[in-house]
């Protein structure tokens, strides 16, 4: 049957602006938000529009920032 889509979840305060997920989304969903987080990074923000839950910011952050549910 039809099964929902996978939703994307965004730790923010665990973002620390390295830039790695930005530079590996294949659909390029992921942007610097321009706001900072209480550690004071520019936390990443993602455009669901263009999100396709590939998984592959989950695969390359290292801080955990990423939770792919179904």
């Amino acid at each position: 049957g039809n099964r929902p889509m996978a939703t994307l979840h965004l730790s923010t305060e665990r973002c620390k602006s390295c830039g790695y997920c930005i530079l590996a989304c294949p659909s390029k969903a992921l942007s610097l938000s321009g706001s900072l987080n209480k550690e004071g990074y520019d936390y990443v923000a993602n455009d669901e529009a263009k999100c396709t839950k590939c998984g592959i910011c989950y695969t390359v952050c290292p801080d955990n920032v990423f939770e792919l549910s179904e």
